[in-house]
C-alpha cells in the first residue's frame, strides 16, 4: 500500500457509490468506506452536520479520511481535520467526480442537467421531485412548475461512468423530458479523481489536503471557481 494510504479510510456521499466501489475493485482498494446519505444535499447545514458526525465517529487509528464530495453548496465548509488529514477533490459538486475535473464539467457550460444512478436515486432530484409536485399539487401545476425550474436546460445529460446501465437512467428520467420538453442525451464519464484519490496520487492541481489543525474554509471553496449544478 502507498505509504500516503496507510491508516487510511474513505467517507463518501452514497450518490457515488456505484463509481467508487468500481473504481476501489478495479485498484485492489481494501479501504473502509462510511457513507452519508445522499438525501442530505439539499440541506446544506445538514450535509454538514453528517460530515461531521461521521468523521468524529471514526476509529482514531484512521490518521487519513479520503472524502468523496464536492464542496456542494459550501456544506464542506467549517469542517475540521481535528486530529486527522482530510483529503478531497478540487469539486464544487459532484459533477466533476463523474466527469474526471472540474475543468471538463465546466467545458459542458450550464444547459445540461446532469443525471447518474446515484443521482437519480438520491432522495431529491429533478424527477422525483416532479412526482412529489404531481402528488401535492396535481398535475397540471406539477409541470408547470418543473417546466418553469428546468426551462433554461438544453438536455437532461446522462453520464455514462461506467458503474452503471444507462438504459435504466433514461427510463428513469424520460417522464420529466417529455413534461419539460427537454431532450436526453448521453455522455462519456471520467472517474480519475475517484482512481487518484483512492491510490494516493493527489496532485495540488486536482486535490485539498487539509493537515490535522486546519479547516476548510470559503476562501477553499472559492479558490476552485468553476460551475455547479442547480436545481
Amino acid at each position: 500500500m502507498d505509504d500516503a494510504l496507510k491508516n487510511a479510510c474513505v467517507v463518501a456521499c452514497e450518490t457515488l457509490k456505484p463509481e467508487l466501489e468500481l473504481v476501489m475493485e478495479a485498484v485492489g482498494s481494501k479501504l473502509p468506506v462510511y457513507w452519508v446519505d445522499s438525501g442530505q444535499h439539499d440541506h446544506t447545514d445538514r450535509l454538514r452536520e453528517s460530515i461531521c458526525d461521521e468523521l468524529a465517529g471514526i476509529p482514531d487509528e484512521y490518521g487519513t479520511v479520503l472524502l468523496v464530495f464536492g464542496f456542494c453548496g459550501n456544506a464542506m465548509v467549517g469542517v475540521e481535520p481535528g486530529a486527522r488529514r482530510l483529503v478531497m477533490p478540487k469539486a464544487a459538486d459532484c459533477i466533476p467526480l463523474f466527469l474526471g475535473s472540474q475543468k471538463a464539467r465546466d467545458g459542458y457550460g450550464t444547459k445540461r442537467y446532469f443525471f447518474t444512478e446515484g443521482y437519480l436515486d438520491a432522495e431529491s432530484n429533478s424527477a422525483s421531485d416532479y412526482r412529489a409536485l404531481v402528488e401535492k399539487y396535481g398535475e397540471e401545476k406539477a409541470r408547470m412548475v418543473t417546466r418553469e425550474m428546468l426551462k433554461h436546460y438544453e438536455y437532461l445529460t446522462v453520464v455514462d461512468t461506467g458503474a452503471f446501465d444507462v438504459s435504466g437512467v433514461k427510463d428513469g428520467i424520460a417522464e420529466l423530458s417529455e413534461v419539460t420538453g427537454v431532450p436526453v442525451d448521453v455522455i462519456s464519464g471520467n472517474l480519475r479523481l475517484l482512481r487518484m484519490l483512492v491510490t494516493g496520487d493527489w496532485p495540488r492541481e486536482d486535490f485539498f489536503v487539509f493537515e490535522p489543525g486546519s479547516s476548510i474554509t470559503l476562501d477553499d471553496s472559492l479558490s476552485i471557481g468553476g460551475l455547479s449544478q442547480v436545481g
